[in-house]
C-alpha cells in the first residue's frame, strides 16, 4: 500500500503478520546446547571421581593386549581386597547379651526416730565399713526418756517388794487362824500385778535405752556411700522417703542379664558337664573390645519372661578394680565351652542363593568362590564345619567387586605397573620426583670407573642416560631388589673391565 494512500474503511483489515518460525528453532537449539553442556560436565565429574586403573595400559601389563588393569583371557578388573588365613582352632560356645549391674546389698541410710539431725560425719562418695559412725540426732529427748522409764520401775519394783512382805504376814495369820482366806488371796493378787508392771516398765525402759541408741546413726553395711540428701540442722523423721544417703555394697557384685529361652538346655547343659564349676563370664564395654571384669555364672530365674521369651539370669564379679557400677549397662558373655574346626573372620562367609560361601585366593592371586557349610559362630569368628582347609586364603574385605576366577590384589600390595604409571601421573610427581632422587642416588652410588663424579648428581646424569625401558624397569623396583640388581650390574661391568685388562 503507498504510504500516502489512506486504508479504504469497506475492506477487512490485513491479517498479523506472522512470528517468524526462526525464533522458536533459535531456542530449541539452546536448550540443546545447554542440556549437552550439563551432560558434558555429569560425565567430567563422573570421570574425576572414578577409580584409577590399578594397572598401566599396553600389553606390558597382566592382562597382556587388554585394556589397564585388565587380566588375561579378557577377565575384569583386578580388586584389592583384604585376606585373611584360615586357622584350625577352638570357636568358643558364648551367649552374648545386655546386662544390668545390680549391688548384691544396697541400704537407704534413714533415721530410725524423729529428732534434729546435728551432725553428719562422713564425705560423700566414702567407703564406709559396717558399724561405722556415720552421723548423729540430738540425743536429749531420749535421755529424758530413759531417766523417766527407770524411775518408773523402780517405783513399781518398790511398791512390789512392799506387797510380797505383807503377803507373807497375812500367809502366817492365816496359818494361825487370825485371817480370812479372802485377804490372802487379794494381797497374792496384788503381788502378782506388781511383778507385771514391774516387767512392763523393764520393758519401757529398755525402748528407751534403744531409741536413745538409735540418735546414732551407724552403716548397717559395709560400701560405698553415695551423695548427702539431709543437711545438719534438719529435722529427720523416722521413716522417711529420702533418707540421708544410700550406701552400696561394690565388691562383690551382681550384673543380671536375659538368655533367650532357646539357650536355656545348652546352659544346664553346660552346668552339669561342668560338675559343679561356675561358667566363666566376662563383662565388656559398649564396643565390646574392653574387658571390664571377669565373674563367674551364678543361677538362672525359675519363670520365663512371656513378653521378651527370656529367662533373668544372674552372674557375680569380685570388681576388685571397681569397674563396675550399679545401674551400668555392660555387653555380658557367657561361656558354655568350646568347638574345634576351622576358623574364619566373620566377614569372610558369604551369602548367596546357593547358600554360603567364601572366595578363596590361590597362589596366583585368583579369587575362587567356594561353597561352605557354617558351624557356630561370635561376633568376630566363623566356624567351617566342610568346605575349607585350614591355611588357606580367604577374602575378607572387597568381596563384593570380587568374581568367580577373577585375579584379585592383596591390599598393601602394588599392582603391576603402578610404580611407572605413578611418575606419568598428575597426582603422583611427588612421589615419581622422589623414587628418581632415591634411583639416581643408587645408580651413582658406585661409579664404573675411579674418575667418574659420585653423588646423587652423577648418578642422575647416568639415570638419564639409560634406556627408558631399564630407567621405568628401576623406577618400579623395590629399593632392595633396585639395589640387588645394581650391584648385579656392577660386577658384571667390573668382570668384563678386568678381562680387557689382562688381554691389553
Amino acid at each position: 500500500m503507498p504510504q500516502n494512500e489512506e486504508p479504504n474503511p469497506h475492506l477487512p483489515p490485513p491479517p498479523p503478520a506472522a512470528r517468524p518460525r526462526h525464533r522458536w528453532l533459535g531456542r530449541v537449539l539452546a536448550l540443546l546446547f545447554v542440556l549437552g553442556l550439563a551432560g558434558a560436565a555429569w560425565w567430567l565429574v563422573q570421570r574425576a571421581n572414578a577409580p584409577a586403573a590399578p594397572a598401566a595400559r599396553g600389553g606390558g601389563g597382566p592382562g597382556g593386549g587388554g585394556g589397564p588393569g585388565m587380566m588375561g583371557g579378557g577377565g575384569g578388573a583386578s580388586a584389592t581386597v583384604g585376606v585373611a588365613r584360615a586357622r584350625q582352632g577352638n570357636l568358643p560356645i558364648v551367649i552374648d547379651a545386655l546386662g544390668t549391674v545390680t549391688p548384691v546389698t544396697q541400704v537407704v541410710l534413714r533415721p530410725q526416730v524423729s529428732g534434729v539431725l546435728t551432725e553428719v560425719l562422713f564425705t560423700e562418695g566414702q567407703a564406709v565399713q559396717k558399724g561405722q559412725l556415720l552421723a548423729r540426732i540430738d540425743p536429749r529427748p531420749f535421755e529424758q526418756a530413759l531417766a523417766q522409764a527407770q524411775g518408773e520401775r523402780t517405783r513399781i519394783q518398790a511398791q512390789l517388794a512392799a506387797a510380797r512382805v505383807t503377803l507373807g504376814r497375812y500367809q502366817t495369820l492365816w496359818k494361825q487362824d487370825s485371817i480370812a482366806r479372802q485377804d490372802v488371796d487379794t494381797q497374792a493378787a496384788l503381788v502378782k500385778q506388781l511383778e507385771g508392771q514391774v516387767q512392763s516398765s523393764s520393758a519401757s525402759e529398755q525402748n528407751a535405752r534403744i531409741n536413745l541408741g538409735f540418735a546414732r546413726i551407724t552403716a548397717p553395711i559395709g560400701g560405698r556411700i553415695g551423695l548427702r540428701q539431709v543437711d545438719p540442722g534438719n529435722m529427720g523423721q523416722a521413716g522417711g522417703a529420702t533418707g540421708i544417703a544410700t550406701i552400696t555394697q561394690m565388691a562383690p557384685i551382681d550384673v543380671k542379664f536375659a538368655v533367650p529361652q532357646d539357650r536355656v538346655p545348652e546352659v544346664l547343659a553346660a552346668q552339669r558337664a561342668g560338675a559343679g564349676a561356675a561358667l566363666p563370664v566376662q563383662a565388656l564395654g559398649r564396643t565390646r573390645d574392653e574387658l571390664l571384669a571377669s565373674g563367674r555364672f551364678l543361677t538362672l530365674d525359675n519363670v520365663i519372661d512371656t513378653a521378651t521369651g527370656t529367662l533373668q539370669a544372674k552372674a557375680r564379679f569380685d570388681n576388685a578394680q571397681g569397674q563396675l557400677f550399679p545401674n551400668q549397662f555392660v555387653n555380658v558373655r557367657l561361656q558354655l565351652g568350646a568347638t574345634p574346626g576351622v576358623l574364619v573372620p566373620v566377614t569372610a562367609v558369604r551369602t548367596g542363593p546357593q547358600g554360603d560361601y567364601v572366595y578363596v585366593v590361590d597362589a596366583e592371586r585368583n579369587a575362587h568362590m567356594r561353597a561352605v557349610k557354617r558351624g557356630g559362630a561370635t561376633v568376630a569368628q566363623v566356624l567351617i564345619a566342610s568346605g575349607l582347609q585350614a591355611g588357606e586364603t580367604v577374602v575378607t574385605e572387597g568381596g563384593d567387586r570380587v568374581k568367580d576366577g577373577g585375579r584379585v590384589t592383596l591390599a598393601g600390595e602394588r599392582p603391576a605397573g603402578r610404580a611407572a604409571g605413578a611418575a606419568r601421573a598428575p597426582g603422583g610427581a611427588a612421589s615419581a620426583a622422589a623414587s628418581a632422587t632415591a634411583v639416581a642416588a643408587q645408580v651413582g652410588s658406585a661409579p664404573a670407573s675411579a674418575t667418574a663424579p659420585t653423588g646423587a648428581g652423577s648418578g642422575q646424569a647416568m639415570l638419564d642416560r639409560l634406556p627408558p625401558e631399564l630407567r621405568e624397569k628401576l623406577m618400579a623396583m623395590p629399593p632392595e631388589e633396585r639395589r640387588a640388581y645394581l650391584q648385579k650390574l656392577r660386577e658384571q661391568r667390573a668382570a668384563g673391565a678386568g678381562q680387557t685388562g689382562g688381554g691389553n
